[in-house]
């Protein structure tokens, strides 16, 4: 196993250890500092299939936990627009453009969740309509093009007050319907291959690790501060693609 392969692991295992305990941000946390290692567009197709497995343990797991009426009715409709757009200009968009569009992305989101994170803003009231569904489009754009349509999607889905545990799980059915059309996307379009497969499968060990520790970290962590945490690596991270 090559030096990137054991730092894009370490990446990993992070991730995944912070999606079992919240619901959301593997995806983000392995592309943003992945995208140092390899390049955005093979990185996908290599984390995509390993998400799915991983959120369909937690959907499947905590079934019961799902707001399906949410899923269904208020999310899923409006990010399956913004999802074929984002798939189609994927198929566009290459190289260091993608590479610095991820960065100045990431440093946009992260930023405005840690401003509201450390002011103790709670978001509690319901967007407007226009906002609501316009945020969610815009997050099923950002996860057809990066995978990584998590953070807009929590600033909208916060709103609705759910419980962790159903917050969690709904999230998870969310990702792993999304991401089943993403990754039949990359083998329509020939970029998932024998050599993407193979990096999966050597990563799978790394993901199991981290859904274990996230599962009892869950339960004892400080969630509020891990996210300032790991938004801050991110800010940085974003920021390092940039001017890199």
């Amino acid at each position: 196993m090559d030096t990137h392969l054991l730092w894009l692991a370490a990446f990993v295992l992070v991730a995944y250890i912070t999606q079992t305990m919240t619901g959301f941000g593997s995806l983000i946390i392995v592309i943003t500092l992945g995208s140092h290692l390899y390049p955005v567009e093979f990185l996908l197709p290599v984390i995509v299939p390993v998400d799915i497995c991983a959120t369909a343990y937690i959907a499947a797991r905590y079934s019961n936990r799902i707001d399906r009426d949410l899923l269904f009715r208020r999310i899923l409709p409006f990010m399956g627009l913004g999802l074929a757009a984002g798939i189609f200009v994927f198929q566009f968009v290459h190289g260091l453009l993608l590479k610095r569009c991820l960065g100045l992305l990431v440093v946009f989101l992260c930023s405005r969740e840690l401003y509201r994170m450390l002011r103790g803003r709670n978001d509690l009231q319901l967007l407007a309509p226009w906002k609501y569904t316009l945020t969610i489009v815009s997050a099923g754009v950002v996860q057809g093009i990066f995978a990584s349509g998590g953070p807009l999607t929590v600033y909208a889905v916060s709103r609705f007050k759910l419980p962790k545990a159903t917050f969690r799980s709904t999230l998870s059915a969310l990702w792993f319907l999304t991401n089943t059309v993403l990754a039949a996307s990359y083998l329509a379009t020939g970029r998932l291959t024998t050599t993407t497969v193979r990096f999966t499968v050597l990563l799978v060990p790394f993901v199991l690790i981290g859904m274990v520790a996230g599962e009892r970290l869950h339960h004892h962590v400080n969630e509020h501060h891990f996210r300032i945490a790991v938004f801050l690596i991110l800010s940085i991270a974003g920021l390092s693609i940039l001017v890199g």
